[in-house]
């Protein structure tokens, strides 16, 4: 069976490959690198990433009532579209400057800085275009795309800029959507879901992103496009900057998220980049040098914020990191709880995968037991064991082990786990002791390395789900963020969590809920109000035997400071069974302003 598993992998492979030369280019320098089982598993994360998006349809809007929307202005603010050109192909070319002047919203210009391209058929279409909204600039000498888009934000007019690159596209609306939310809010920055265009036009791969996520940036420039940003706080952070050129608006949103938090997500495609074989959009090996530039953008980021003993590493993805952050392990207690109701045998299984974790940092072990004679030597005589015969729900069991614990991170864990990665404490205590973290959550996966949990988000009517629950452990990039990115949550699964005992005394203790996921939702939730971020860090990762269908009641989660919904989730999505799936294109036909859009 294990055989015939194997060449059905193999024939998927081939026949994408067949379908896509450029993917099937990438799988090979892919099988060089990484090996068989890499190019295997990428292809079986790509036909699962086309299965969640196979609903996607790209113009959603057919409905929207722009003249409406146009009229109900209070004031149109002049937005300018700056977009760097260099020997770009005249048929892209000319497809994206008309997606900018076939725009809804009408007082916008069109910024052209042409970075001394030596194709003459570029200087010959700049030199035909007569449109009055339409700037044309040459530079004198080739500055590089960091010095060519500071250029063309210097001669533009706009209260905001609208980055673009030669080739993508921008929908009809966009601009008309950034008007409404700068004269809604005038946040710092603006960014909105996007997807792929290919060759022929044909729409694809949506990227439906969640709102502000710093972990999630820090591990990606998820903001992406549509990237709009206010003029003048573009001017305050120094620009783009040339020595991170091919990762300079990585470098630039790290910066702006270092001092100001205006960050306005607007949850529809506005954009779509263009596949072909010389852009990351379609082969992210293009461009390795851009892979490094983001790595240092980030790595100077982490230290600027987080101090020298901060830094970021990479991973076997391009363009994604991993943030690190210091910790101290000579003088960090970690106290490691353990949910032990699953029985003695699971509780000993347990103790002793924590110790062949390879952990480099100190730890007390705490088992929460429901028998109360036989304790002690019964299990471990080197761990302490707490009587918890009179809880009646997870929440007062876990309230009992933290009033016996002496660490200064707490790390709860259910007995039922049967395998740890290596690290797992480290990992869990360098998140969890920095200022402004809630709750830290893992990867939680079968044993056949099935997802079962990353992370707990909670539908419109109240119901928990497991996010990816089902979902093969692989790295996807659509049509959610992928399933192996660090990023922020409302809720983590209380398989394997942890919490810093500064942040158990602010937010308070667990309330006394009956099930393990209700109550540590709850608290991620009082903690995400009280203005903390949760964190999910796949790189921690506990197998567990699978507990089957996983779900929770309602109507006891307030979701009224959320505006209704899951700020890290995206509500052009559907979730009703944990997988980020994109509905039927009828379902995604709204009009703005009704009582679903958040904006």
């Amino acid at each position: 069976m294990a055989l015939l598993s194997g060449i059905g992998k193999i024939k998927k492979a081939v026949k994408i490959a067949m379908k896509d030369p450029v993917y099937a280019v990438r799988l090979v320098k892919g099988v060089r690198r990484h090996g068989i089982k890499w190019a295997l598993d990428k292809s079986k994360a790509r036909l699962f990433a086309e299965s969640l998006s196979s609903g996607y349809s790209y113009d959603e809007e057919e409905y929207l009532d722009t003249d409406a929307v146009l009229n109900g202005l209070a004031r149109k603010p002049l937005i300018s579209v700056v977009m760097p050109v260099y020997n770009v192909e005249i048929r892209w070319l000319d497809e994206a400057v008309k997606s900018v002047i076939s725009s809804t919203y009408d007082n916008f210009e069109l910024i052209l800085v042409d970075d001394c391209s030596t194709d003459k058929r570029v200087t010959e279409y700049l030199d035909s275009i007569s449109d009055s909204r339409v700037t044309v600039t040459i530079n004198e000498k080739n500055l590089g795309i960091s010095g060519t888009s500071n250029r063309g934000i210097e001669v533009a007019s706009g209260e905001y800029i609208v980055m673009m690159d030669n080739d993508d596209l921008i929908h009809r609306n966009a601009l008309l959507h950034i008007a409404v939310a700068i004269v809604g809010s005038a946040p710092d920055i603006i960014y909105s879901d996007e997807d792929k265009t290919d060759q022929d036009g044909i729409r694809k791969a949506p990227f439906y992103k969640p709102d502000w996520s710093p972990d999630l940036l820090r591990s990606q420039m998820y903001i992406g496009h549509i990237f709009a940003f206010r003029k003048g706080f573009f001017l305050e952070t120094g620009g783009f900057r040339k020595e991170f050129d091919g990762a300079q608006d990585y470098d630039l949103a790290l910066r702006m998220s270092e001092s100001t938090s205006g960050m306005l997500h607007i949850p529809r495609v506005l954009y779509s980049w263009r596949e072909l074989p010389s852009s990351t959009a379609m082969n992210p090996d293009s461009k390795p040098y851009a892979h490094t530039a983001g790595l240092k953008a980030l790595d100077g980021h982490l230290k600027r914020v987080f101090g020298q003993g901060a830094y970021a590493d990479e991973t076997d993805q391009w363009y994604v990191y991993d943030a690190r952050y210091p910790t101290d392990k000579k003088s960090v207690l970690v106290s490691v709880i353990i949910d032990g109701t699953s029985g003695i045998e699971n509780i000993r299984r347990c103790i002793r995968i924590i110790r062949n974790s390879g952990t480099g940092i100190r730890y007390e072990i705490i088992v929460l037991w429901e028998a109360a004679e036989d304790k002690g030597d019964a299990i471990d005589p080197s761990v302490r064991v707490v009587d918890t015969s009179g809880a009646s729900s997870w929440g007062e069991r876990a309230n009992n082990g933290v009033n016996e614990a002496n660490g200064d991170i707490l790390i709860f864990i259910d007995a039922r786990v049967t395998g740890l990665s290596t690290g797992f404490m480290e990992r869990l205590s360098e998140k969890a002791s920095r200022i402004g973290t809630g709750m830290v959550g893992s990867r939680i996966v079968s044993e056949d390395d099935k997802m079962i949990s990353a992370g707990v988000t909670v539908l419109p009517d109240g119901t928990l789900r497991r996010l990816f629950k089902g979902s093969p452990s692989l790295h996807y990039g659509t049509p959610f963020v992928s399933p192996l990115v660090t990023r922020n949550i409302l809720g983590a699964d209380g398989i394997l969590i942890a919490v810093a005992r500064s942040c158990f005394e602010l937010i308070g203790s667990f309330n006394e809920i009956s099930d393990m996921l209700e109550s540590c939702f709850d608290y991620g939730l009082r903690s995400s109000t009280a203005g903390l971020f949760n964190v999910y860090d796949p790189h921690v990762r506990a197998e567990l035997e699978e507990t089957g269908a996983l779900t929770y009641g309602i109507d006891m989660f307030d979701l009224s400071k959320l505006n209704g919904s899951d700020p890290y989730s995206n509500i052009r999505l559907s979730l009703n069974d944990g997988l980020p799936v994109v509905p039927a294109a009828p379902r995604m036909k709204r009009v703005l302003g009704d009582n679903n859009d958040k904006q």
